[in-house]
């Protein structure tokens, strides 16, 4: 693969010893999924939150821990597991009065209820920066989902609430050095749905969240099963607030999907056939379908585009890098806005 973050884990991880019992390879899911027995399987996730507060695109607390949480249930989500549990490390920064972690944890025991994930527990400390990293463990009776399996024609369908767009613009937002209240933080409260996953786990011949944003998630299932894809512009499962903030920015609405930074959905492949099973429930939206051909073309106001995921997912992490590909990207997509 070529994709930024599948070649930085591999360089660091080497060859690693794998329990015979696990399912994925290295990227193949949102999860390590591990065969227990016949009818039993353990999915289980880790993610850490630093970065983000760092730099500064998270100023809240609130928002630090309600995507403790969120980030590793999106990744059970992806996986159509049941949750057993989360546990959590919160390593503060020296001196982080008693006050904001309480405000913290109250904001986490939200976020699980919310969920539906029981807090089983974990560690704290100090360090000279803000580090959260949870963990979460699920359990199937059925073999849990992945980023491979999937074939030419299966469909693209984001499990949604209509909210698509706030985390990609939160970060764009932030990126070009716009006002806070052109897109407020407390606005972003990704709220993946588990039980909506393992409903359409069954019907699904692979999954993915979208934490990494639509077209980042796309490319990574492209690679992994060596096909090309086909998405098509749906303004209306996008969030009115998240629209207007790219407006203001001077960026094209399409960036909503471009963006590095997702919002923590999940996005299924889901044959036609079993499509139609389903179709009738409400926040499923098709954006695309699978394809044969090995590029990602977007349908945008009557066009065809090419999308250039290469340089979207194998940009460098650092602020000067991304916002050059924003600009670049950008002089793409703006004649297709003025048509």
């Amino acid at each position: 693969m070529d994709n930024r973050e599948y070649r930085d884990l591999k360089n660091v991880l080497g060859n690693r010893e794998k329990n015979p019992k696990q399912l994925n390879k290295l990227f193949e899911s949102d999860c390590e999924i591990v065969r227990l027995g016949a009818r039993n399987f353990l999915a289980t996730s880790i993610d850490s939150l630093s970065d983000e507060i760092e730099l500064g695109l998270y100023k809240d607390v609130e928002t630090w821990a309600w995507l403790s949480v969120m980030s590793s249930v999106s990744d059970l989500a992806a996986s159509g597991a049941a949750p057993i549990g989360l546990t959590l490390s919160t390593q503060w920064k020296f001196k982080t009065s008693i006050e904001l972690q309480k405000k913290y944890f109250s904001m986490v025991n939200r976020a699980c209820k919310k969920a539906g994930v029981p807090f089983l527990g974990g560690d704290s400390g100090f360090t000279s920066s803000h580090v959260f990293t949870s963990s979460i463990v699920g359990q199937s009776s059925k073999t849990p989902l992945m980023r491979t399996g999937l074939k030419a024609g299966d469909l693209l369908v984001l499990a949604h609430q209509k909210n698509v767009g706030l985390g990609p613009a939160l970060a764009f937002r932030f990126l070009l050095n716009a006002p806070a209240d052109l897109l407020k933080e407390k606005w972003f409260r990704p709220s993946p749905d588990l039980k909506r996953a393992q409903e359409l786990a069954s019907y699904a011949s692979g999954a993915i969240d979208t934490s990494d944003g639509i077209a980042t998630s796309v490319a990574i299932l492209c690679e992994l099963n060596k096909l090309g894809a086909e998405l098509y512009w749906k303004k209306e499962i996008n969030d009115p607030r998240a629209l207007n903030a790219v407006k203001s920015l001077g960026l094209s609405p399409v960036f909503l999907w471009l963006g590095d930074h997702g919002d923590f959905q999940t996005l299924f492949a889901i044959s036609e056939k079993n499509y139609s099973k389903i179709k009738n429930k409400k926040n499923l939206t098709v954006i695309g379908r699978m394809t044969k051909e090995k590029q990602t073309v977007l349908h945008y106001n009557e066009n065809k585009i090419e999308l250039p995921l290469k340089k979207i997912t194998t940009v460098e992490r650092d602020l000067e890098s991304y916002t050059s590909l924003v600009k670049d990207v950008q002089s793409l997509l703006a004649p297709y806005d003025t048509l």
